[in-house]
């Protein structure tokens, strides 16, 4: 590999990384929010939030599945060639 395609390689890596690093913020929010509307709940006065709780948990999931490929592009990307 020559100089153009290392520095190439490490900004790559570098944007990975960040896009990790704005992906599990947004996961960790969104577990707060689960958590936060699960708490909110009253079963007893009918107050339920199963709709919001349900979509919170697609989106943490959707977040998971994105910070998984990021990672394994950015281990791709660093692997010895």
């Amino acid at each position: 590999m020559n100089v153009e395609q290392d520095a190439d390689i490490e900004q790559q890596v570098e944007a990975l990384a960040a896009r990790l690093a704005e992906l599990t913020e947004r996961k960790v929010a969104t577990e707060k929010r689960v958590r936060a509307l699960m708490a909110a709940e009253d079963h007893k006065a009918g107050v339920y939030y199963a709709q919001e709780i349900f979509e919170a948990q697609q989106q943490k999931l959707m977040l998971e599945t994105e910070m998984e490929i990021a990672r394994r592009q950015r281990n791709r990307l660093t692997l010895p060639q």
